[in-house]
């Protein structure tokens, strides 16, 4: 009583942690996930809560425990996904509950019950082949079509020439870009402004892109005067624009005095890529040109894999910003001087 100003205590407004239900915990993960973690890694966790909404969503999350994250883990072998993945995910799913825990919208009991589900062995779900670079006559098959966007495009050249991840080059703007060198542009990303700009920022480390000519051309494309210097550079609301001009170049578009049809949903067309819709513009060319269907994340092998035969493991690592503990501060500087020399040369 005199702690609470000699006040009667008031009831709580929140509902007690044995009243969440297993889609309340899972919404505020991922809105905390939302502000901390890169868009791939945001979309990578989206998945793997869709299997447990979808099966116990409704019901208390004080009875989620082990039987029930095995039957969601069953779900996602049903799916077709990896074993490693589905190691990866049913991880995610834990870290959900754990953090649950640590903001009083479920016992600590939950997640330690979830922590005793022991990992997919070898059998046990299908093992997939290792990520190999993507064959570069699949690439110029996609790239080379009529119907490819010059923003896709420009995604998949620029990862080939630079090896950055598909997240830190949907969200890059002209405003990011040091051009003081011009042989080699350079972007930092340190979390300084946005600490979701590149997948480890949250770690407290700083991310450098580098953009030799080639890919400087690239961007020269996209860097106009009608384009705010703070607007990304590669908006999907350009790519639907030039869909359009292209059929209406061939008779197919609507007609000049045609009436627009009358939306069915409140969906708008984004003003920049996600990994997700740049993953899906990729999926949908494979699937109309009949090749096997590969990602944005594989380019990057492709990229590793050049620089690593043609300039060694040290300048891919700095390149593609992989973290090494052998290497010094001094040493570091060294890797971006020849990192600078490299992209100057190739990209």
């Amino acid at each position: 009583m005199l702690s609470n100003g000699r006040r009667l205590p008031q009831a709580s407004d929140e509902p007690a942690a044995e009243d969440n239900t297993v889609t309340i915990v899972c919404v505020a993960y991922i809105r905390h996930a939302a502000q901390r973690y890169s868009d791939s890694e945001i979309d990578t966790i989206r998945r793997a809560i869709r299997h447990v909404r979808k099966l116990y969503g409704s019901e208390p999350a004080e009875a989620f425990g082990p039987k029930r994250l095995r039957a969601v883990r069953q779900s996602m072998i049903e799916a077709g996904w990896s074993r490693s993945h589905i190691n990866k995910q049913v991880s995610r799913v834990r870290q959900a509950f754990k953090w649950a825990a640590s903001h009083e919208l479920c016992s600590e009991r939950v997640y330690r019950r979830l922590a005793t589900v022991e990992a997919l062995a070898r059998g046990e779900a299908p093992d997939r082949d290792r990520v190999k670079p993507v064959p570069r006559h699949h690439i110029r098959r996609i790239r080379n079509r009529r119907n490819m966007t010059r923003p896709v495009r420009a995604l998949i050249d620029l990862q080939l020439l630079t090896g950055a991840r598909a997240d830190e080059l949907i969200r890059l703007r002209a405003c990011d870009l040091d051009t003081s060198d011009r042989r080699c542009w350079t972007v930092t990303y340190d979390g300084s402004t946005d600490e979701k700009q590149h997948k480890t920022a949250h770690h407290g480390k700083a991310r450098v892109l580098y953009f030799g000519p080639k890919a400087q051309r690239i961007l020269r494309l996209f860097i106009t005067t009608e384009r705010p210097t703070d607007q990304p550079l590669f908006s999907p609301r350009e790519s639907n624009a030039e869909a359009k001009a292209r059929l209406a170049t061939k008779g197919r578009g609507r007609r000049p005095n045609q009436k627009p049809n009358v939306p069915q949903t409140s969906r708008t067309i984004a003003r920049q890529y996600t990994t997700a819709s740049y993953r899906r513009q990729i999926h949908r060319l494979c699937e109309r040109e009949g090749i096997p269907v590969w990602g944005p994340h594989r380019l990057r092998h492709n990229a590793a894999t050049y620089l690593r035969r043609d300039f060694g493991l040290e300048v891919a690592s700095i390149v593609l910003g992989h973290s090494s503990l052998v290497i010094t501060q001094t040493y570091a500087e060294q890797n971006d001087r020849k990192a600078r020399a490299v992209i100057a040369k190739v990209g």
